[in-house]
């Protein structure tokens, strides 16, 4: 051993050894006792310290040899003459430069258990996102190219397997058509001419040759027919005797990897979970205190929200990383970059969906928004936002924030409705419909009709029947008209006859409640009548009798008319002649 090495090899186990030589007796009375689990602990330092040695004797060793290898290497380059055999002594002294570097590196995380490439500063090398990607994708890539390998080789077997039975099939073709026209060679005889012989001769031996070429052709074919069969079946056996491929790959994904994604799925959703325990918690102290959301308590949830992915986002890459699951790591990291980028192509849409909760933008919070025809009171904006109409049954929903990106708020006016009707109204809508409400929710509205019958509307359609609430009161108008013949007293004394009577058959018809007003009105001169609107206002209390009171009232006309003698007139048309 040399004598620089041998010096090396005695200042390391000085420096390993000296610490741990027995103690002279004062110092071992001096010393305080060490407990059982700090003897355990160096004795586990002392063994570890003993590999660290063996391993770097054998470093040591394996580097001078490397150096005298470079010696002699360079020694030959020099004495090298041909550029052939110099470009080949070069490569071989890089390469033996290359592994001794990697024996230095080696020798110094040994000796001191830092890296070289820990410690250098790498200011000045640039960032490469492509590079970066790429190495952190390469492991799960070799992981899904050693999984297929099988796979691929008995597929590029079978490929070649049938290209070569394609090949022998083309060498039969062709041995079998060279056969043919050897056959159909003339046989040579006496009589030709020299020329005439030559020319067959000519023929008959190029197709000897090509059939001794395609011969060749054929058993080359054969032999890799019958080699790429074999070899097609070894494969095939393996793979049945031995699991492999995807199959053994998600077992053995599950067996070493299952527990580690479970794990980093575990801190994910823990620590999610906690924050959002967190922002209950302090949402709670917000209710029980009424403190009212300001902006800058809307711009802290919103960056809480942010930090609570994020975090949760680093505690799975800090799992996988202790577990040092580098192909979950990688993927992790790819799908985090990923989210990343689509992020910032959705640029326009998160500034836009972060001005609505901050409460800067078109749909402000405790305002008016309508959403699908129906209006809607915006009780909290936040990711998630909750709106509220308090006159439909089940009227608060949630839904995210994105959806009110386009709408408009503004604030409710005092006393206005939430909807046109509410449970127990009775409504007379645009289409002709007359019936009870008895279920109004956010999705459908559904009347009863007088016998029974139920009619169901979608929640918008039914807003958009322009509904006439009967319950909060109503009026029920009938036209009326009476002949010429009574002219003379049509403006006054009719009226007030017309008026009494209805007043008084309605009044008993609901025994004295509920009837508001009764008002007889002229209404034209027609063409064969003087016409009358006859008015009834009536309580809410009686909607369910609307079309019973406007049957009544045509009965209580005509009864006034044949009391007072009243001509009822048909609709006539007036011919003059001419003179």
């Amino acid at each position: 051993m040399p004598i620089r090495l041998r010096s090396i090899l005695a200042l390391c186990l000085a420096g390993f050894w000296l610490p741990m030589t027995t103690p002279s007796p004062t110092t071992a009375q001096e010393a305080p006792q060490l407990t059982k689990e700090q003897q355990e602990e160096e004795a586990k330092r002392a063994a570890e310290a003993r590999e660290a040695l063996t391993t770097l004797r054998n470093l040591l060793a394996s580097r001078s040899e490397q150096q005298q290898a470079i010696k002699e290497q360079k020694e030959n380059l020099r004495e090298a003459k041909e550029d052939a055999t110099r470009k080949e002594l070069e490569a071989k002294i890089a390469e033996a430069q290359n592994k001794l570097a990697q024996t230095e590196a080696q020798l110094t995380a040994i000796s001191t258990g830092v890296a070289d490439d820990t410690f250098s500063t790498r200011q000045g090398e640039p960032f490469d996102l492509q590079k970066e990607i790429v190495s952190l994708a390469e492991p799960f890539v070799k992981m899904m190219k050693d999984a297929t390998a099988t796979a691929r080789e008995i597929d590029k077997l079978n490929a070649t397997k049938s290209e070569a039975e394609r090949q022998v099939e083309l060498s039969r073709k062709a041995l079998l058509r060279i056969y043919q026209l050897r056959s159909a060679l003339p046989q040579p005889t006496g009589d030709k001419d020299e020329k005439a012989k030559a020319e067959d001769l000519i023929e008959a031996a190029h197709l000897e040759a090509k059939q001794k070429e395609w011969r060749k052709r054929l058993q080359e074919a054969e032999d890799l027919t019958e080699t790429a069969d074999q070899q097609l079946q070894i494969r095939m056996d393996q793979q049945l005797n031995s699991p492999s491929g995807i199959g053994q790959f998600a077992t053995d994904f599950l067996r070493t990897r299952g527990l580690n994604l479970i794990l980093a799925f575990a801190a994910f959703f823990g620590v999610f979970a906690l924050f959002r325990l967190g922002a209950r918690a302090l949402l709670f102290v917000q209710s029980r205190h009424g403190i009212q959301r300001n902006f800058a308590m809307r711009v802290g949830g919103l960056i809480y929200q942010v930090l609570t992915v994020v975090v949760s986002l680093f505690a799975m890459l800090f799992v996988l990383n202790m577990l040092n699951d580098w192909i979950l790591l990688g993927i992790t990291s790819i799908f985090a970059v990923a989210i990343a980028w689509i992020g910032l192509k959705m640029l326009p849409a998160i500034v836009e969906q972060t001005t609505l909760l901050l409460n800067l933008g078109a749909v402000q919070e405790g305002e008016r928004v309508l959403l699908n025809g129906v209006p809607w009171r915006v009780d909290r904006l936040d990711l998630y936002t909750d709106l509220v109409n308090p006159d439909l049954e089940g009227g608060t929903f949630t839904l995210p924030v994105r959806e009110l990106v386009g709408l408009h708020s503004r604030p409710a006016a005092n006393d206005e409705a939430w909807f046109p009707t509410r449970k127990g109204d009775w409504a007379q809508l645009a289409d002709g419909r007359t019936g009870k409400v008895v279920i109004q929710t956010p999705e459908l509205v559904q009347l009863v009709e007088l016998g029974g019958s139920r009619i169901t509307y979608a929640t918008a359609d039914f807003v958009a029947n322009t509904p006439r609430n009967l319950s909060t009161g109503y009026r029920v108008e009938v036209t009326f008209g009476l002949d010429y013949r009574h002219q003379a007293e049509a403006t006054r004394e009719i009226p007030d006859k017309i008026s009494a009577h209805v007043e008084a058959g309605l009044r008993k018809m609901l025994k004295g409640k509920g009837l508001r007003n009764v008002q007889v009105e002229l209404a034209g001169a027609g063409d064969s009548s003087i016409d009358y609107e006859v008015e009834a206002d009536i309580d809410g209390d009686f909607a369910h009798l609307y079309e019973d009171i406007e049957r009544e009232m045509a009965r209580l006309l005509v009864e006034a008319c044949n009391l007072n003698n009243w001509t009822i007139p048909f609709p006539q048309m007036v011919l003059h002649r001419s003179a």
